[in-house]
């Protein structure tokens, strides 16, 4: 073989030392972004601390100064409040969103009552349901108690019919339906109007996503949905057609607590609001 000439030997040279340099910053790139996700990370966990604390001692202070009815005050009482309920449902977002970044979501077990749950988050949601003039139907064919997380199963039912609130369509009606298939629970809430405009589903549960209107909130209320049915040991999907949409969470069925855990219910799961919300 030929010896290589001065000219390709420098050549050579040149491009190792371009591709180690390249090496270098792709290196020092990965590593600003691993600091970066731990410093939002960080962030978020603080942030959502800091608010859900006082933001708890508002809810119980505010029903305490609700005027009497036909008090021309009663008006501004209501505008209060429901600012207030938004606030305290992005809260509950964040500080979920901050758990699920940590990676310290920690799953409860107790007997549930689904249908409860789904009625307490209607009720929460009750404001943005009135200025739509929407018409929830619950439609239970479980008709027993399973052994889940109430808390977290609370905040996805929330964040579902939150959706269908924001994306449906004025006038019409919002169906949660639960029952049991295939020895897991199905729960789903479907709404009239068109279809999450994305071209492949993963994107509609993207977190930081917003609507084609802007209005979903922080963005992050469907993400929350699919990590923690997938905590619980499910999964999330949803399927349109031309007049509807249909998001489903799917979890195991579980009717027996063990015998560790052989106390409690969802009954617990309002405490910190039964003096708090007067619904």
């Amino acid at each position: 073989m030929e010896k290589m000439s001065n000219l390709q030997i420098e050549t050579c040279d040149d491009e190792c030392k371009e591709v180690t340099f390249l090496s270098r910053k792709i290196l020092d790139l990965n590593k600003q972004l691993i600091e970066s996700e731990k410093a939002k990370s960080l962030f978020l966990s603080l942030i959502a601390n800091e608010l859900n604390n006082p933001m708890t001692a508002l809810l119980g202070m505010i029903p305490r100064l609700a005027p009497e009815k036909g008090d021309p005050r009663e008006e501004i009482f209501e505008i209060v409040q429901e600012e207030a309920l938004i606030l305290d449902f992005r809260i509950q977002n964040l500080v979920a969103a901050a758990e699920i970044e940590s990676g310290e979501i920690n799953i409860s077990h107790a007997s549930v009552d689904i249908k409860e749950v789904v009625e307490e988050a209607v009720r929460a949601l009750r404001y943005p349901i009135k200025e739509k003039n929407i018409t929830v139907i619950i439609e239970d064919m479980l008709k027993q108690k399973i052994v889940s997380d109430p808390q977290k199963l609370y905040l996805i039912l929330k964040n579902l019919v939150a959706n269908a609130c924001c994306y449906g369509l004025p006038d019409q009606i919002v169906e949660v339906g639960i029952k049991e298939e295939n020895s897991a629970v199905l729960i789903s809430v479907k709404n009239q109007g068109h279809g999450p405009d994305v071209e492949f589903k993963p994107q509609v549960f993207t977190r930081f996503a917003h609507g084609p209107d802007g209005g979903h909130g922080l963005g992050i209320g469907l993400s929350i949905v699919r990590e923690i049915s997938e905590r619980l040991g499910g999964s999330t999907d949803y399927n349109t057609d031309e007049t509807s949409v249909t998001f489903t969470v799917t979890i195991p069925l579980e009717t027996v607590l063990p015998d560790s855990l052989a106390c409690g219910s969802n009954e617990f799961l309002f405490e910190s609001f039964d003096d708090a919300i007067e619904l």
